[in-house]
């Protein structure tokens, strides 16, 4: 999110950065933010100003809560208590998103002031007081019904907003020499205003990358991340996050079909994402002889099913970790199972999180036996009749460029 800045005769982006911030220092995120603007700045132009990562703001306000389990809806700051079927949900590897039904009364001006389309207002939902989505509006569909009056209301995280767009025109040509992954994260967060938060090591630096200019900022950080074995999502608090899918052994549940809390389990086999052989080739100038790594499926003996890529910055040794990469995301894509609870909370009292491990037995839905699997993400959801988890699961080493060592039904 950001505030914004009127430019009076005179000013700089150095002056405007010490008028916003109290320190010229940031004149170059200022200017990467409006890129429609240049020196000498136009009395009366109106700047973006982006929030510095990590200053506190609207996003970071929490609601007071009777229960644990009590669900807050903020939107600009404000509580918003007449909503209902709302749907939040948590990812491992993507942003994460929130759905919500409210009334709407198209001659209260509250109600217009307060879903105004377009608005992107800083939106915060708490669970027993504590924050688990940070984000903005996104979405706000008018009622087809006029009977009804109800609007369908969609929120993404603050980093969603680098799935939407490039980096500002004013920073191409834009290249990274010899710089690992937390510092250009950083980089290309900054003129957002959002944190970066690494739980896990950013890995060796990229030799040299260049930003395609139609290339968004997620979809260029998603790649280097899975280079170095990395998820990228989102945290509660609205930063970017960055960390390696658990390696499991400490399951925070076990579910059994036929037992409480379990609901269901669905089944999804993608068999033709499914191959034998991985091979990845080093991007290599003409004339000159790249690497290439190839790397065997354990579970598809007798089987010829071989898939080639080229991958991206990569060089000797990388390579491997580029092909084990895309070998694990290939078990997670293959292989999902949709696992619903009745409640919203483990067997120790906590929400249920994406990048934890469940243990699941479901022989209905050829889980034969007690099986360890990835939570993927996870879907809360409730409305005036009940309160529902849903949890997506995947293979174990799915994020990590391991192939799990046996199959669930094995």
């Amino acid at each position: 999110m950001s505030n914004t800045a009127v430019v009076f005769a005179g000013d700089t982006f150095s002056t405007v950065s010490r008028r916003a911030y109290g320190s010229e220092v940031y004149a170059s995120t200022i200017a990467a933010a409006n890129p429609d603007a240049v020196e000498p700045l136009l009395p009366g132009t109106v700047l973006a100003i982006p929030a510095l990562p990590g200053a506190p703001t609207d996003k970071a306000q929490q609601a007071p809560s009777d229960g644990v389990n009590e669900v807050a809806i903020l939107i600009d700051g404000v509580r918003f208590r007449f909503w209902s079927d709302l749907v939040l949900t948590r990812s491992l590897d993507a942003m994460d998103t929130l759905e919500f039904s409210a009334p709407f009364d198209p001659d209260a001006p509250g109600f217009r002031a307060t879903f105004r389309p377009m608005s992107y207002k800083p939106l915060v939902v708490t669970v027993g007081g504590a924050v688990l989505f940070s984000g903005v509006l996104i979405g706000v569909d008018p009622p087809l019904d006029s009977e009804r009056n109800v609007l369908a209301v969609a929120g993404y995280s603050s980093p969603a907003v680098l799935n939407d767009c490039t980096p500002p025109a004013s920073s191409y040509p834009l290249e990274f020499n010899a710089q690992a992954l937390p510092d250009i994260a950083a980089a290309l967060c900054k003129p957002f205003g959002l944190a970066v938060q690494f739980d896990a090591d950013g890995g060796a630096v990229f030799e040299r990358l260049a930003v395609d200019p139609s290339q968004t900022v997620a979809a260029f950080l998603a790649d280097l991340a899975r280079q170095r074995s990395l998820v990228m999502s989102s945290t509660p608090e609205g930063a970017l996050l960055f960390q390696q899918s658990t390696e499991g052994g400490n399951p925070v549940a076990v579910l059994v079909q036929g037992a409480s809390p379990l609901v269901s389990v669905s089944p999804s086999f993608s068999p033709r994402q499914y191959h034998s052989h991985i091979t990845g080739l080093e991007s290599v100038l003409i004339g000159t002889e790249g690497s290439q790594y190839t790397a065997k499926t354990p579970h598809l003996a007798g089987v010829v099913r071989p898939l080639t890529f080229k991958a991206g910055d990569v060089q000797g040794g990388d390579i491997k970790t580029a092909v084990n990469a895309k070998l694990g995301r290939m078990y997670g894509n293959m292989v999902a199972y949709s696992v619903e609870v009745s409640t919203w909370r483990d067997p120790q009292g906590e929400l249920w999180a994406p990048n934890t491990t469940v243990k699941l037995e479901a022989p209905g839905a050829m889980v034969y036996s007690s099986y360890e699997l990835v939570v993927r993400s996870v879907s809360f959801e409730r409305d005036a009749e009940r309160e529902l988890a849903t949890l997506d699961l995947v293979l174990p080493g799915s994020f990590q460029g391991k192939p799990p060592e046996r199959m669930p039904w094995d």
